[in-house]
């Protein structure tokens, strides 16, 4: 993999990430409104999550809360866009397989993620199925939203400044 190559991947992968956990949040702002729970109170548990695996405490967790989502959001951005300019098999060569492909890596992470808060919260059976459908619906926004920002990116010319080329150069 060429410089470039990890340059435009690291961009779109962030790009993309940033955006999509911006709208799942958006999303999230709306559904958790109507039903009566305040956006704050969705980043405080993930923030009580992390203090808890990590023995820590804080009175108010909104702000780990929110770091740890848009961090986790960010990064794995980063990572699908590195891997997606890496792996000829695995690049977005369409906007089907790029949604498709993100969706299924958003699902697979997301659950994995909310059934180890569950655990660590101790979220009562009767509240998990309500906190799925959410989790399901948010991160299928997230990977279609991924995938068609990567798949955008990687099918059309990019900015100039995505276009950089690595030069050796000798002292």
């Amino acid at each position: 993999m060429n410089a470039g190559n990890i340059f435009r991947g690291s961009v779109y992968g962030i790009i993309a990430g940033t955006i999509s956990t911006i709208v799942i949040d958006l999303v999230a702002l709306i559904i958790l409104t109507g039903m009566g729970v305040s956006l704050s109170s969705f980043f405080a548990l993930i923030g009580q999550c992390l203090l808890t695996l990590i023995g820590a405490t804080a009175a108010d967790p909104i702000w780990q809360g929110l770091t740890l989502h848009y961090s986790i959001g960010i990064l794995t951005g980063l990572i699908i866009g590195l891997l997606t300019q890496r792996f000829h098999k695995l690049q977005f060569s369409s906007y089907r397989k790029g949604i498709l492909l993100s969706i299924i890596i958003a699902e697979v992470e997301g659950n994995s993620l909310f059934y180890l808060t569950s655990v660590i919260m101790k979220i009562p059976q009767s509240e998990m199925v309500t906190m799925y459908e959410l989790c399901f619906i948010l991160h299928l926004i997230w990977g279609a939203c991924l995938g068609l920002i990567i798949s955008y990116g990687q099918q059309h010319k990019a900015p100039g400044w995505l276009h950089l080329t690595y030069h050796k150069t000798t002292l």
